[in-house]
């Protein structure tokens, strides 16, 4: 009988060694697959200008896929007033001249930061 104790004492340290070294492998493998999809998120922000946002818990009732799925969130849709088109006219003028200064390969810093002051803009006229 004291045998039979002896193992079960050996087998349960042995699960709680393999319990947190499991916990600590699943928590590194968390935080890589986080900032992995942290930097996808700012690509397709940052390229494509898609705001990706990352779904919360599926609530009952909701398909397995849909819950696994990534929803996009478009801009809001926004009344085409005369300064709005002028403002879309100008962020289209500037994404184009952006491509034409990374495809020269020069610096974007300055050409990136107007195009986002007037995405700012046009959400402020949204708002």
């Amino acid at each position: 009988m004291s045998n039979t104790l002896a193992q079960y004492r050996e087998a349960r340290q042995n699960w709680m060694k393999l319990r947190n070294q499991a916990k600590k492998e699943l928590i590194t493998r968390f935080h890589e697959v986080s900032a992995e999809l942290l930097q996808i998120q700012r690509e397709l922000l940052e390229d494509f200008g898609e705001k990706v946002t990352i779904p919360t818990k599926a609530k009952k009732g909701v398909a397995k896929k849909a819950a696994a799925a990534v929803a996009v969130v478009s801009a809001p849709v926004i009344k085409d007033s005369p300064e709005v088109a002028a403002l879309k006219k100008k962020i289209e003028a500037q994404q184009k001249k952006l491509n034409e200064v990374r495809a020269a390969g020069k610096p974007t810093k300055a050409i990136e930061d107007r195009i986002y002051e007037l995405e700012d803009d046009l959400r402020l006229i949204a708002d």
